[in-house]
């Protein structure tokens, strides 16, 4: 069977016809080289001179440009996302770090500030201890400050009895002490000051502490202590208590008045202070020459001062507490 466009190969009117198949040209097929068929470049780009293949090679460049732009366009929108948040993340790790120096600068300054206080407070409890050390080996001893230094030895002990009695002892009842003068090339180390400083003394203007040359002694100047040791710290204490309340704390007892004829000094009995608290009792007694405090005493070799008469005693332990007493110094520093 054949067709108006295929052959076929038989006999037509006695004859014989080639039905080889032949192939129609269309427009699908038309511009469509084979593998194997001969051709040359040159043949090749002229199969595409066509404007329709032309134009569908441009859009085809086209879409292929803009789907690289828009690919361009993702990667540095990434880029830039990425690069913002690696910028933030390394100001929020830097101020972090910031933050964690600051925490540690306040954290070490205040560790600072705790030692400095508790080095302080230790100081200050080292002092207190070695005070009261000091305080302690002194506990037993009173001075006896104006006794002329012409009386020596057993006149020395005579001058004791003499206070004891015009303080109140009955002769049975006198302490029994171990009594000996002061003196300024003495070793111990219990004794000093040797001159008991005339500042410390109630009712008393300032003086000079020392010898005059060629071996005189100046009456305004005091003489070295007389130092007198208590077998018992009762009997001290209760000879120190009657000399107190005999009102003869501050004005002291007239060598008139022991017997001394000629003689117009007076002889005052004072514990045996340590050497800063022989400073602070002199500080004191300026502030009260002053009119700034009331008065000046000693308790167990410790510092009392009252500001008015009706005002209770006040222990004093270092000069900012006399600093404190002082309201005009206070007014100047404000």
């Amino acid at each position: 069977m054949c067709t108006a466009d295929i052959g076929c190969n038989g006999v037509i009117g006695g004859g014989m016809v080639d039905v080889t198949p032949v192939l129609k040209p269309n427009s699908t097929n038309s511009n469509t080289i084979n593998e194997d068929d001969y051709h040359d470049d040159h043949q090749a780009f002229l199969a595409m001179d066509d404007e329709t293949d032309t134009n569908r090679y441009a859009a085809i460049m086209s879409a292929i440009a803009a789907t690289e732009q828009q690919e361009l366009e993702r990667c540095n929108e990434r880029n830039r996302c990425i690069a913002t948040a690696d910028e933030s993340a390394l100001d929020h790790k830097f101020d972090r770090l910031l933050s964690e120096v600051h925490g540690l600068r306040d954290q070490i300054g205040d560790r600072i500030e705790t030692l400095n206080r508790r080095l302080t407070q230790t100081n200050r409890l080292f002092l207190a201890h070695q005070d009261y050390g000091q305080r302690s080996n002194r506990a037993g001893d009173l001075l006896l400050i104006g006794v002329p230094t012409t009386v020596q030895g057993e006149g020395l002990r005579e001058c004791y009895v003499r206070i004891a009695r015009r303080i109140g002892y009955a002769e049975c009842e006198i302490p029994i002490v171990h009594i000996r003068r002061l003196d300024v090339g003495s070793s111990s180390s219990d004794v000093k000051p040797s001159r008991y400083s005339i500042a410390v003394l109630d009712n008393l203007a300032r003086t000079r502490v020392g010898k005059l040359r060629a071996g005189t002694i100046d009456p305004a100047v005091q003489p070295p202590a007389v130092h007198v040791q208590f077998v018992f710290r009762n009997a001290r204490n209760e000879f120190y208590r009657r000399y107190q309340e005999g009102g003869r704390a501050g004005t002291g007892l007239a060598l008139q008045d022991l017997g001394y004829g000629g003689s117009d000094g007076r002889v005052y009995v004072s514990e045996n202070l340590t050497r800063g608290n022989v400073s602070l009792k002199a500080e004191a007694m300026r502030l009260k020459r002053d009119g700034k405090i009331k008065s000046v005493f000693t308790v167990n070799g410790q510092i009392y001062v009252k500001r008015t008469v009706d005002h209770r005693p006040e222990l004093v332990t270092s000069s900012v507490d006399l600093l404190l007493l002082d309201e005009t110094k206070m007014k100047a520093n404000k």
